[in-house]
């Protein structure tokens, strides 16, 4: 009976250190948590490198603004939060199908003068380096293929799910000897929703 009840205390004892294990593994990771590799088809994301770094940023972390002016229409997409490292992509004209935007461009009545990447707080708050600048003529070089927009899917009567990548350099100002003062190679790729409202395609 002495040993049967021994026995029945070290079956407990194991199985409530084998429940504890189990759910300290579960909670490691959030259960809507995906790797980049492992995206879903239908999942939005916006994910970044810059300098090799990578770096994610939530889809809650994500907006887009739409506007049409007699210049062009503006599609801009800002992933991050308030005063952290963010991307802000611009990309005019329709954006109902699938297009290429350079890096910068030399007409000041375009919205990418200043570029069409541009990445904000990095290394740290307040340094902003952009794709395009017309400081050096070796930064003044647009590259036909900064942003490209590789579908845009029609959801609903107003929405669409835009997916695209980017490719570019962002050049500092290189107007002093500040350390942080530098240029950076930024890449990623996105998908993201976005409501045009009172907008037919």
């Amino acid at each position: 009976m002495k040993n049967t009840l021994i026995i029945a205390l070290l079956f407990a004892v194991t199985t409530l250190f084998s429940c504890n294990e189990t759910a300290t593994t579960k909670t490691d990771k959030p259960a809507n948590a995906t790797e980049s590799s492992d995206k879903k088809s239908d999942e939005l994301y916006f994910d970044f490198a810059v300098d090799g770094k990578e770096m994610s940023i939530a889809a809650d972390d994500i907006s887009s603004t739409y506007s049409e002016n007699p210049k062009g229409n503006v599609f801009k997409i800002f992933a991050g939060k308030d005063g952290e490292v963010s991307v802000l992509l611009t990309i005019p004209g329709d954006m109902s199908k699938p297009s290429r935007t350079p890096s910068g461009s030399t007409n000041y009545d375009l919205e990418i003068t200043q570029g069409s990447v541009s990445l904000q707080n990095f290394p740290e708050k307040n340094y902003t380096t952009n794709s395009f600048n017309t400081t050096y003529p070796e930064m003044s070089q647009p590259i036909a293929d900064a942003v490209v927009v590789t579908s845009s899917e029609l959801v609903g009567d107003k929405g669409r799910i835009i997916t695209g990548t980017f490719s570019a350099k962002t050049f500092g100002s290189h107007s002093g000897t500040d350390p942080k003062d530098t240029d950076h190679t930024v890449t990623g790729k996105f998908r993201i929703m976005h409501e045009f409202r009172g907008i037919k395609f």
